[in-house]
């Protein structure tokens, strides 16, 4: 928790990002950036997660489940 709220020592307007593989990881990053952004920590969160492209799951396999969120302090 207290990674994904920030306080792991980012400033004010600092960015968050957290890159997951796993549906089960997703589901959590999600949850905690929606959780803080109603609790004033962020001011703004990434509404899809950002994916690879097919180019680049050709080239890294691997690539295809990673997703990342994004989330910007208050």
């Amino acid at each position: 928790w207290r990674l994904l709220s920030g306080q792991a020592g980012s400033k004010k307007d600092g960015r968050v990002a957290i890159l997951s593989f796993h549906s089960g990881e997703d589901r959590r990053v999600k949850k905690s950036f929606k959780h803080f952004l109603r609790e004033g920590v962020y001011r703004d969160i990434s509404p899809d997660p950002i994916r690879p492209s097919s180019e680049e799951c050709h080239v890294n396999s691997r690539a295809r489940s990673a997703k990342l969120r994004w989330a910007i302090k208050s």
